[in-house]
Protein backbone atom coordinates (compact mmCIF):
# COMPACT_ATOMS: atom_id res chain seq x y z
CA UNK A 1 0.00 0.00 0.00
CA UNK A 2 1.14 3.52 -0.65
CA UNK A 3 0.65 6.39 1.80
CA UNK A 4 -2.70 7.45 0.34
CA UNK A 5 -4.05 3.90 0.46
CA UNK A 6 -2.94 3.54 4.10
CA UNK A 7 -4.68 6.80 5.01
CA UNK A 8 -7.90 5.73 3.30
CA UNK A 9 -7.69 2.30 4.93
CA UNK A 10 -7.30 3.97 8.33
CA UNK A 11 -10.42 6.06 7.68
CA UNK A 12 -12.45 2.98 6.75
CA UNK A 13 -11.25 1.15 9.86
CA UNK A 14 -12.10 4.19 11.99
CA UNK A 15 -15.60 4.09 10.51
CA UNK A 16 -15.95 0.52 11.73
CA UNK A 17 -14.52 1.28 15.17
CA UNK A 18 -17.76 1.81 17.08
CA UNK A 19 -19.95 -0.81 18.76
CA UNK A 20 -23.13 0.29 16.98
CA UNK A 21 -21.43 0.42 13.57
CA UNK A 22 -19.92 -3.01 14.13
CA UNK A 23 -23.38 -4.23 15.09
CA UNK A 24 -24.85 -2.81 11.89
CA UNK A 25 -22.28 -4.62 9.78
CA UNK A 26 -22.86 -7.83 11.72
CA UNK A 27 -26.65 -7.63 11.32
CA UNK A 28 -26.36 -6.86 7.62
CA UNK A 29 -24.36 -10.06 7.15
CA UNK A 30 -27.74 -11.81 6.99
CA UNK A 31 -28.97 -9.47 4.26
CA UNK A 32 -30.76 -6.19 3.84
CA UNK A 33 -32.51 -4.66 6.87
CA UNK A 34 -34.60 -1.55 7.42
CA UNK A 35 -33.19 1.26 9.53
CA UNK A 36 -35.98 0.53 12.02
CA UNK A 37 -34.91 -3.11 12.34
CA UNK A 38 -31.32 -2.02 12.92
CA UNK A 39 -31.98 0.52 15.67
CA UNK A 40 -34.47 -1.78 17.39
CA UNK A 41 -32.13 -4.78 17.34
CA UNK A 42 -29.14 -2.70 18.46
CA UNK A 43 -31.23 -0.90 21.10
CA UNK A 44 -30.22 2.60 20.14
CA UNK A 45 -32.19 5.68 19.18
CA UNK A 46 -33.26 6.44 15.66
CA UNK A 47 -31.05 9.55 15.61
CA UNK A 48 -28.03 7.53 16.82
CA UNK A 49 -28.65 4.98 14.06
CA UNK A 50 -28.93 7.73 11.47
CA UNK A 51 -25.58 9.19 12.55
CA UNK A 52 -23.86 5.80 12.48
CA UNK A 53 -25.30 4.86 9.08
CA UNK A 54 -24.12 8.18 7.65
CA UNK A 55 -20.55 7.36 8.67
CA UNK A 56 -20.76 3.83 7.25
CA UNK A 57 -22.19 5.17 3.98
CA UNK A 58 -19.53 7.87 3.69
CA UNK A 59 -16.84 5.18 3.80
CA UNK A 60 -18.65 2.99 1.29
CA UNK A 61 -19.38 0.18 3.73
CA UNK A 62 -23.18 0.37 3.64
CA UNK A 63 -25.69 1.44 1.02
CA UNK A 64 -29.16 2.79 1.72
CA UNK A 65 -32.13 2.73 -0.60
CA UNK A 66 -35.57 4.19 -0.10
CA UNK A 67 -38.80 2.37 -0.76
CA UNK A 68 -41.77 4.48 0.17
CA UNK A 69 -41.18 5.72 3.68
CA UNK A 70 -38.74 2.92 4.55
CA UNK A 71 -34.97 3.03 4.23
CA UNK A 72 -33.26 -0.29 3.52
CA UNK A 73 -29.61 -0.86 4.38
CA UNK A 74 -27.23 -3.39 2.89
CA UNK A 75 -23.52 -4.12 2.90
CA UNK A 76 -21.83 -2.74 -0.17
CA UNK A 77 -19.07 -5.32 0.00
CA UNK A 78 -19.75 -8.52 1.95
CA UNK A 79 -16.01 -9.28 1.87
CA UNK A 80 -15.74 -6.96 4.88
CA UNK A 81 -17.25 -9.77 6.91
CA UNK A 82 -13.90 -11.56 6.59
CA UNK A 83 -12.56 -8.91 8.98
CA UNK A 84 -15.06 -10.14 11.55
CA UNK A 85 -13.72 -13.69 11.19
CA UNK A 86 -10.16 -12.44 11.62
CA UNK A 87 -11.14 -10.35 14.64
CA UNK A 88 -13.00 -13.27 16.25
CA UNK A 89 -9.94 -15.49 15.86
CA UNK A 90 -7.71 -12.75 17.24
CA UNK A 91 -9.98 -12.20 20.25
CA UNK A 92 -10.18 -15.92 21.02
CA UNK A 93 -6.39 -16.15 20.89
CA UNK A 94 -5.83 -12.91 22.77
CA UNK A 95 -8.34 -13.71 25.51
CA UNK A 96 -6.96 -17.25 25.81
CA UNK A 97 -3.44 -15.95 26.43
CA UNK A 98 -4.69 -13.24 28.76
CA UNK A 99 -6.03 -15.77 31.31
Amino acid sequence: MNTTEREITAEVLKAMAHPVRLGVIELLADGEKTCTELFEQLECSQSMMSQQLKILCQQGLVSIRREGTQKYCALRNPDFLKLFDCMSKHLRTFLHFKD
